[in-house]
């Protein structure tokens, strides 16, 4: 049986993980809370108008429909379990050979909370 490799995180992270594994003799699943990737460095020009929103996001089954070895499961880690090698699901348990986390960014506003709260609440320009 090939080795299950686990990525956790449909960014850019988890994307690129997913295709460096493409011709890999290993099953990859990704895990991710949303069924699409969402490309935020191009968000302002759906604000101006010059793309749609379809345009800058795409559903993760379809950006990897072509590649064999990845199955996409939409589900949250709650945990976990690295010395069974066992990832903790809002609907099981998924085990894992390898596990790769790309989970992401958090945002550091060096104590300037109005900078943070307004990326709490992005406005979009009308």
């Amino acid at each position: 049986m090939l080795p299950h490799v686990v990525i956790v995180g449909g960014g850019f992270g988890g994307l690129a993980a997913v295709r460096a594994l493409r011709k890999a003799p290993v099953r990859v699943t990704l895990i991710d809370k949303r069924n699409y990737h969402f490309f935020r460095p191009m968000l302002y020009q759906v604000a101006t108008g010059l793309l749609s929103a379809d345009e800058i996001s795409g559903p993760l089954r379809s950006i990897f429909s072509h590649q064999e070895n990845v199955d996409v499961l939409l589900d949250e880690v709650t945990g976990i379990n690295s010395s069974r090698r066992i990832i903790h699901l809002t609907k099981g348990e998924l085990p894992y050979d390898f596990l790769i986390l790309a989970t992401g960014i958090q945002y550091n506003y060096f104590g300037q909370r109005r900078m943070a709260a307004l990326r709490a609440r992005p406005r979009i320009p009308r």
